[in-house]
């Protein structure tokens, strides 16, 4: 936009230096020859002062109208290249006005104008810079140092009203269209300036060497400056991006939306302007943005903006995306500047609001597409173009039945193979209930869900991570059937979920619905299959609802039938179907075995015993050396047991001594 505007400036100070050499003569004489012919050497003396090539093609000037027609206006810049070109150039004059020294100008209507402007980089010189500096040059023969000079009016200029229609400025390679421009100066401070299809279009290239075509336009854009109180309305500002390669979700059902080489946004744009000047804007915005490819629906979009080159400071915010709405007091960011060494850096102060998950999951998690279950988020965040941390983060349901406190930050934002995303949760809690209620709101295969729901009320402290393709859980949780200590990890690249668990006091039976299994003490590696084509080739062949995988189980102690029993060693493999697995219980002397099989976690009472066996052995050297450290520790035990008794008998014989002599010498003194 403001190349544009700049275009606009050039341009305009062109046509009044134009004007000015041409209005004096076509006043004398209203013919098209005399017009054309003085049209010609005002260009000719245009093109010395410029040094440079200007061409009109033809003029027409109507005195009775006060209008003036300049038809193929062309600028060459001292590269002989065609900077400017203008098809039709209309301006209505008062002529009065010039008898004041000044260029009133009613109206101006352009069409169908050309612009090149190239600049190699930032501390080159523009092709245009050459008007500008010779537009302005005023050298002593110009402007004789003179009391009559100071005397003199300078020349003013007023435009009142523009109508500009069709404009194409190539700037760098770049191009930009316009396609009308209104400008209407009322009286006193009130001008309004209009906009209509913009569009340009631009190429770049990512780390990964793939171009990316980029298209910006704007459907209409309204300002009003009335009295110092200016207003800015954008309408259909679209910003879209083709790096001409499939979706990054592409056939990955998993993988949410959001892509860069595949934007195509659109926004609805008002702001209060209280303050403007070039490097400078205060303003209160309010606007909506749309991405349906996406899932982008911001419905509003509100906050007040102080912003200058080098920060930008936000304040009564809102974010509403569907039915979520978010909301932060104050927030400042840092644009990146390579020269000053700044990379760009943002905080906020708390953000708080009300949050539905569904609301982001075709963007970003499409697993959360049926999770409609109202979150109330807090969360402070601060951050660079580098990583992000989150603090302070509180997640509850309204009712409180799941409450979570945690901290967590991200790192290597730029690199999704060297991304690291990592949480402590210092606290969760979720109440019976609402376990099964969160799960229900994932499109997932519900097994064992009674035995999630035996556990209860749960109290969870740990930490979580999500690297490449994994993500690995680890804590510990406090359940009413007893704690569990965990440590497993989602492996996104091999479709497995494996890790341990073990507990050091676990109620079977309220667990697994087994009443001749009490509590037990143990721990459990596991490895289970999550690879849909693998897990659905295995059902298909043999049905079943279980999960598929492997299980090894090793029990310090459990109570059976109210008798304790020690080093149980289970091992299960289950196919989806049919769960099948061996234990053996080691003894000093006798080591009991067995088989069996279930079909059902959710009713474990029919569970099949096969193969019971008994294994008589002696005892191993292990086991001897055991036995002989256990009969030697008894004997220690009894040893200090005796020398215990020794001493306090010892002990109470000495006290009694003390109290007898104490006792005497109290009645010796009473009787003498």
């Amino acid at each position: 936009m403001r190349k544009l505007l700049l275009t606009l400036k050039i341009l305009g100070a062109i046509v009044a230096l134009l004007i000015v050499l041409l209005v004096g003569a076509t006043f004398l004489l209203n013919s098209s020859s005399f017009q054309n012919k003085v049209m010609k050497r005002a260009a000719e003396m245009l093109s010395e002062r410029l040094g440079t090539r200007v061409t009109v093609d033809s003029v027409h000037v109507s005195l009775m109208n006060q209008v003036v027609e300049l038809y193929g206006v062309d600028v060459e810049d001292q590269q002989q290249r065609k900077m400017l070109q203008v098809e039709q150039l209309a301006a209505g004059i008062r002529l009065m006005a010039l008898r004041h020294d000044e260029v009133d100008i009613t109206k101006v209507s352009l069409k169908g104008c050309r612009a090149l402007v190239v600049k190699a980089d930032t501390d080159s010189v523009a092709n245009f810079q050459f008007v500008i500096d010779s537009l302005s040059r005023k050298t002593r023969e110009q402007q004789p140092d003179s009391a009559e000079t100071k005397s003199k009016k300078k020349l003013k200029i007023d435009v009142n009203n523009v109508a500009v229609d069709d404009i194409n400025l190539q700037y760098n390679g770049n191009r930009y269209h316009l396609g009308w421009l209104g400008y209407h100066h009322q009286s006193g401070d009130t001008y309004t300036v209009e906009v209509r299809d913009v569009t340009t279009a631009w190429k770049s290239k990512n780390k990964k060497g793939i171009t990316i075509d980029h298209t910006a336009s704007v459907g209409a854009l309204l300002y009003v400056d009335k009295n110092g109180r200016r207003q800015l309305k954008v309408e259909n500002l679209r910003y879209k991006t083709d790096n001409h390669r499939p979706r990054k979700n592409h056939n990955r059902p998993k993988r949410g939306a959001f892509d860069v080489g595949h934007f195509d946004a659109c926004l609805q744009l008002q702001a209060m302007v209280s303050y403007l000047s070039l490097d400078s804007v205060a303003a209160t915005v309010r606007g909506s943005a749309t991405d349906a490819a996406m899932g982008i629906d911001l419905k509003q979009l509100n906050m007040k903006v102080a912003a200058n080159k080098r920060e930008a400071h936000l304040s009564n915010v809102t974010i509403q995306q569907g039915q979520t709405t978010l909301k932060f007091a104050d927030g400042i960011m840092t644009f990146a500047n390579k020269k000053e060494g700044r990379s760009l850096a943002y905080r906020t102060s708390p953000i708080s609001g009300h949050v539905v998950l569904k609301d982001i999951s075709k963007t970003f998690a499409p697993v959360l597409s049926q999770f409609t279950l109202p979150l109330q988020l807090v969360v402070t965040l601060n951050g660079t173009d580098q990583g992000m941390t989150f603090t302070g983060v509180r997640v509850n349901t309204p009712e409180k039945k799941l409450r979570i406190r945690a901290d967590g930050n991200i790192k290597n934002l730029k690199d999704s193979r060297q991304l690291v995303v990592h949480f402590n949760v210092s606290e969760m809690f979720a109440k019976g209930g609402i376990k099964e209620k969160v799960i229900s709101q994932f499109p997932v295969k519900r097994l064992m869900m009674k035995q999630l729901h035996a556990l209860g009320d749960i109290h969870y402290t740990g930490q979580f991570d999500v690297v490449w393709r994994k993500e690995i859980f680890r804590g510990r949780l406090t359940t009413n059937v007893g704690n569990i200590g965990f440590n497993f990890t989602i492996d996104e690249n091999q479709k497995y979920v494996f890790g341990n668990a073990s507990s050091p006091a676990i109620n079977v039976d309220k667990t697994f619905n087994l009443p001749d299994i009490g509590v037990a003490a143990c721990k459990a590696n596991f490895k289970i299959d999550i690879s849909k084509p693998r897990t659905a080739k295995m059902r298909q062949l043999k049905g079943g609802h279980l999960p598929i995988g492997h299980v090894d189980i090793q029990v310090e102690e459990v109570i059976y039938k109210k008798l304790k029993v020690r080093n149980v060693d289970l091992d299960v493999e289950s196919d989806g179907a049919v769960a099948t697995g061996s234990m053996h219980t080691r003894g000093r002397h006798m080591d009991l075995m067995c088989n069996f099989s279930f079909t059902n976690t959710d009713d474990m009472k029919k569970m099949k015993i096969t193969k019971p066996g008994i294994k008589l052995h002696r005892l191993s050297d292990e086991d001897r050396q055991k036995k002989a450290e256990e009969k030697e520790r008894k004997k220690l035990e009894k040893q200090l047991k005796k020398q215990q008794k020794k001493e306090e008998k010892k002990a109470k014989q000495e006290q009694e001594e003390k109290e007898g002599k104490k006792k005497r010498g109290f009645l010796k003194e009473i009787f003498g």
